[in-house]
């Protein structure tokens, strides 16, 4: 038993030599790396912060018992010691498969101390995660202070914007941290405050709020600072008393105007509830010419089905029409075509006048998307009501 002991105590104390010895080499440039993985696992550390539950929780379903295999760790280089301390070595742990890096102290004979998460990265649909300085420099160590410096945030995108955020701009809640190593090779905090949450944007513009008012609710947008082709109506529309209560509001658009894909705000007034919000499109018939367009707004308007819109938490954001849904128009006669150009647009040219010039012709007939309508339902005192917002297509569109 006795030379049993001896054998181990002698293995032990090879160890701490050749361990002793090997870093010496990697320190000196005689050789190019170690491979740590005879070293076991290392006891990771956590700090309890605002805002780090989810983060903490999440690296302790890759880390057992809180502990990290050191053989899933890269070799180290010589770049990778970052501390070489009377009773320990601090070094940086780098993941053969993944982006984790750790900051980790091992004693002078070999044995793995602590270690800390010094970056990783994850996420999902509308969050991401990261402990990182910068995302191109995720490690950075503060020579002044002899620490570790890095951020801690979390970014999203809202699920529903507000009128106050009318983006979906990334927003981050972020705090910032520095750590460093004791001398007896424990890791601490030294420095945790928070730098408050920032909403980023790659270039800063000035959004204007734009609103037409009924008098259960009011709806609004907002608009790019001096990008007209950013505004859908840059006017107020609003109605007024019971004498002048309208059902519906016709806003007629500019040429480049932009009304799809667009979010919108309601605010109902007080008693009322917005039940639905529904966009449908309504499709003419339009009789292109060289300088002239005639076309037929009230014969035979095709009026799509209504879709929903999924207004929720008083926010919704129109719907794109794809080709199919641009072309559709409503059964007809070549007779009643022609009984229809013939009073709206006059005498049906000759195809000898077409030859000199291009003008309106029934057999040129296209299919224009006119309008858009919103309709907004809503619950009161009274009942459940709808009112109307009619999107006038400039002609062309």
């Amino acid at each position: 038993m006795l030379g049993l002991v001896a054998s181990f105590a002698c293995a032990q104390e090879l160890h701490s030599l050749d361990f002793a010895s090997r870093m010496d080499s990697l320190v000196h440039g005689r050789i190019d790396s170690l491979a740590l993985t005879e070293l076991g696992k290392v006891q990771t550390v956590q700090f309890e912060r605002e805002g780090w539950q989810g983060f903490n929780e999440h690296e302790m379903k890759g880390t057992p018992n809180g502990q990290v295999f050191l053989g899933l760790m890269r070799p180290i280089v010589q770049d990778d010691i970052v501390g070489m301390y009377d009773h320990h070595w601090a070094v940086l742990l780098h993941e053969k498969k993944g982006t984790k890096v750790y900051l980790a102290t091992i004693s002078l004979q070999g044995v793995p101390i602590e270690g800390f998460l010094l970056h990783d990265r994850f996420g999902y649909l509308y969050e991401k995660t990261f402990r990182s300085y910068t995302f191109e420099h995720p490690v950075h160590f503060n020579p002044a202070e002899q620490a570790f410096e890095f951020f801690q945030l979390t970014y999203g995108y809202e699920r529903i914007p507000t009128l106050e955020s009318p983006t979906q701009d990334p927003i981050y809640h972020q705090s910032f941290h520095r750590v460093g190593v004791d001398g007896r090779g424990h890791i601490e905090m030294r420095l945790s405050e928070s730098t408050g949450n920032q909403l980023f944007r790659r270039e800063h513009v000035n959004l204007v709020p734009h609103g037409l008012g009924f008098q259960e609710f009011s709806l609004w947008y907002v608009s790019e600072e001096g990008q007209l082709q950013s505004e859908i109506w840059n006017e107020a529309f609003v109605t007024h008393g019971d004498m002048d209560s309208h059902d519906s509001i016709t806003i007629h658009l500019e040429f480049e105007s932009k009304w799809n894909n667009r979010f919108f705000f309601l605010q109902p007034a007080e008693g009322t509830t917005i039940v639905e919000v529904a966009q449908r499109h309504e499709n003419i018939l339009s009789f292109p010419g060289d300088g002239s367009t005639c076309s037929l707004p009230r014969w035979k308007r095709f009026r799509s089905s209504w879709w929903d819109l999924h207004c929720e938490e008083d926010f919704f954001q129109t719907v794109s029409l794809d080709s199919e849904a641009r072309t559709l128009f409503s059964e007809y006669t070549q007779s009643e075509l022609m009984q229809a150009f013939d009073e709206e647009c006059g005498t049906v040219p000759s195809m000898e006048s077409l030859a000199l010039v291009m003008e309106p012709h029934p057999a040129y007939a296209q299919v224009v998307v006119d309008r858009i309508v919103l309709r907004v339902r809503f619950l009161n005192d009274s009942g459940e009501h709808d009112k109307f917002i009619l999107l006038q297509l400039a002609t062309g569109c």
